[in-house]
């Protein structure tokens, strides 16, 4: 029986595996939304053109796919625990290598490699949660993974607003290498999946799977949902407060204060989004909460200047970017798509392709608001989210079921693997 099953309450060492890939998800957007602010200091001591410095936003969601890609494979090949401490090692070590780059060229490469370790995190780190945790609990703590987005962002408002000022970008990346610590931690006190444990110890991984029906279509359809996500949720967000400071004279504090609202909206969602996917399904979840950011944009859409200088406007706002949180289901709803033997290969791949070509939807926005107005690139959003609302229902609902079900359900084998004893301890909590 595998350590899903031994309570309905989780152990210290459950929440370990949880704390870990918590952490590794936290410095994964702290990392993203860093870059924006180191890269004005970048910029000015490197003497670069806006085309140059485009390319360490643009190769750093390349590297994030394929990180995603290949972490995902070890994690399946290796075992979560081990693969997600690597991830860790990686991103620390060429972060803290970054900070003695020596001119640009090696700055973007030494930023690709960091971001290949980034990449891998949140899938292997999933996949491990999804394995480890309660099963009625699954949802739960796949939603709030994803949360650490949140504080990851806040940290880098802080890092990059107020550390960057005092010590210069090279020492940011100095003490954004602190991960490496936690990968002492993961080392030491998290536990490996003891499903993948016993899967690998009875037979090799065929790998062959990757090529069937039974794999593919669901890798399609957890790649095209999460195009539609992080399409619209970029597509918007990107310029948003270039086009309030610019095209409609707002202040940089009232901005400032519509991008925060945006964080808290998103954290309220993904809150709601982890409560209900394990008790109403992750279909409904998902598309409850995408059909809240299509609604929400519609409507923002069609008040965008009747409402924009009232604080009304707030309304369908905060809706639309509270339904934003839909990819909060997707942790827990990709990962029940997939077999053991290629689970993190499917979430990790699938989740930072989508992700890496996320990179188009600025370029677009920035090509089409200008010249059509930012009604357009709302409307898109939200035809966007809508469109992800009715693909919820192409997935398979394993709400509830333990892995060893799922694995029963979705195996690239006949194989029946028996039961071993459980890693699990006494419940702590």
């Amino acid at each position: 029986m595998s350590l899903l099953n031994q309570s309905e309450r989780v152990s210290k060492l459950q929440l370990n595996a949880w704390l870990s890939a918590f952490v590794g998800w936290i410095f994964d957007y702290y990392e993203v939304f860093l870059v924006t602010f180191l890269a004005v200091q970048i910029s000015k001591e490197f003497h670069l053109q806006p085309g140059q410095t485009a390319y360490f936003f643009s190769l750093q969601l390349l590297a994030l796919a394929i990180g995603g890609v290949l972490f995902g494979y070890l994690a399946d090949r290796f075992g979560r625990q081990r693969v997600l401490m690597w991830t860790i090692v990686v991103y620390s070590v060429f972060t803290l290598a970054r900070a003695v780059a020596p001119d640009y060229p090696t700055l973007l490469v030494l930023t690709v490699l960091a971001g290949v370790g980034l990449g891998g995190e949140f899938g292997v780190g999933q996949t491990l949660v999804s394995e480890v945790m309660p099963a009625n609990r699954r949802g739960w703590w796949s939603g709030m993974l994803y949360s650490g987005t949140y504080i990851g962002k806040t940290f880098a408002v802080i890092a990059g607003g107020v550390l960057l000022g005092l010590i210069g970008w090279r020492w940011v990346f100095v003490v954004s290498g602190i991960p490496l610590v936690v990968a002492l931690v993961v080392r030491f006190a998290a536990p490996e999946s003891d499903v993948w444990e016993r899967r690998r110890a009875k037979a090799p991984i065929d790998w062959s799977a990757l090529r069937r029906p039974s794999f593919v279509k669901p890798f399609v359809i957890c790649v095209l949902a999460g195009v539609c996500q992080f399409f619209a949720f970029y597509g918007v967000t990107s310029f948003l407060p270039t086009y309030l400071v610019e095209n409609q004279g707002f202040s940089l504090g009232k901005t400032a204060l519509w991008i925060f609202l945006t964080t808290v909206a998103g954290f309220v969602g993904c809150a709601i989004g982890a409560y209900t996917s394990d008790r109403w399904g992750r279909r409904v979840t998902l598309s409850y909460l995408a059909g809240a950011a299509a609604v929400g944009g519609l409507v923002l859409g069609l008040t965008w200047h009747s409402l924009l200088d009232s604080l009304w406007i707030l309304v369908p706002f905060l809706v639309h970017y509270l339904g934003t949180a839909a990819v909060s289901v997707f942790g827990a709803l990709f990962s029940e798509q997939f077999p053991t033997e290629i689970r993190s290969t499917g979430v990790s791949a699938s989740l930072q392709v989508a992700r890496g070509l996320s990179f188009f939807p600025p370029l677009v926005a920035a090509a089409v608001y200008p010249v059509y107005g930012y009604q357009v690139i709302v409307y898109a959003g939200a035809g966007l989210f809508a469109l992800l609302a009715a693909m919820a229902w192409l997935f398979r609902e394993r709400r509830g079921e333990d892995v060893d079900e799922i694995d029963d359900a979705v195996s690239i084998t006949a194989t029946v693997y028996p039961a071993t004893t459980s890693i699990a301890e006494e419940p702590s909590s």
